[in-house]
């Protein structure tokens, strides 16, 4: 017998976070028109590179609102397990872009380290460069604020891609103001720096990804599952315990071995009840529960399905020694 409930403590419709989406794409715009014009006006590079990078972040910003769409249309035949997957790959996207802006900023730094540049008007550049710092940690805090209150790994994402941008517009204002006292070689070497900082902090993001897209998890998460659940009156055994997350939502499974003379009914009692105990636990998780008749040992392929096994009457399986949970 298998039973499900919902646990989740965040939704996608969360107002804060589509809240947080907005404020960041209106902030960032207004900050990449700011430096797209400082650039026309002056002829700085930096600050048109600067501001065209702006701009791409206000397409990861539109890149946020469609997932958050998206991951709340209900489930369909196809699509049984809902949308919730398309955060990863929302998070997948913001990578792409912060790696192609990275690649401009690099390219345009070591072209102004070939070919030095003039720059005219500098106190309009430096103005539209702090511009750029402010507007990006605004965002940056806001964001992974929001992001990290509701579980959203891609908003998280989304801020720390912010916060590093806040990075590239200080190192923008330095080198500009480096530039206009003679000292031109600064500007683009501080932007080969900044791009190397960029990398390193973004190999932190795609390991998270490459964790949850491999359905990696805490392990004291299963821990507290299986403990939640075996701390139940008339649980006998918690074995085979999969976890998994789906978007914000941690998906589990379990085998519990319950008396093999209880009812349906009572097993079924009993299932609400380790529901009720994980869920106190562990809100983000829904679980789904196969209930076995005592502690004879089985052996599975997949949680839920019983493989063939040496007895034709199905008496006496075996169990994997190695699952987890056991």
């Amino acid at each position: 017998m298998s039973t499900g409930h919902h646990h989740s403590s965040a939704h996608y419709g969360n107002r804060d976070a589509v809240r947080a989406v907005v404020a960041s794409a209106l902030a960032l715009g207004i900050a990449a028109v700011a430096e797209i014009s400082a650039s026309i006006v002056s002829g700085s590079a930096s600050v048109l590179a600067d501001g065209l990078h702006n701009a791409g972040d206000v397409l990861t910003s539109f890149i946020l609102l469609f997932t958050f769409a998206l991951v709340r249309r209900p489930a369909t035949r196809r699509f049984s397990s809902g949308y919730g997957r398309f955060e990863d790959v929302a998070t997948l996207l913001i990578i792409v872009v912060i790696i192609a802006t990275a690649a401009i900023a690099a390219a345009e730094s070591v072209a102004k380290l070939i070919h030095p540049v003039s720059y005219s008007s500098i106190p309009l550049s430096l103005g539209a460069a702090l511009v750029g710092v402010i507007a990006n940690l605004g965002v940056s805090e806001y964001k992974l604020r929001v992001g990290r209150g509701i579980g959203s790994e891609s908003l998280e994402a989304d801020g720390i891609h912010s916060r590093i941008d806040a990075l590239v517009s200080a190192g923008a204002f330095v080198g500009i103001g480096l530039a206009g006292l003679g000292l031109r070689i600064a500007d683009p070497i501080l932007g080969i720096l900044i791009t190397v900082a960029i990398v390193y902090v973004l190999a932190g993001t795609v390991k998270q990804l490459f964790y949850r897209m491999m359905d990696a998890v805490d392990p004291t998460i299963v821990d507290e599952l299986t403990s939640a659940a075996a701390s139940v009156s008339g649980v006998l055994q918690v074995r085979d315990v999969r976890v998994r997350w789906v978007g914000r939502e941690l998906v589990a499974a379990m085998h519990v071995a319950c008396d093999p003379r209880s009812t349906l009914a009572e097993a079924h009692e009993l299932s609400v009840r380790i529901e009720d105990a994980v869920g106190h636990d562990v809100p983000a998780a829904r679980l789904e529960i196969h209930m076995d008749p005592g502690t004879v040992r089985h052996k599975h392929t997949a949680v839920g399905t019983l493989v063939d096994t040496e007895d034709d009457h199905g008496h006496e399986h075996h169990h994997d020694d190695d699952s987890p949970g056991n």
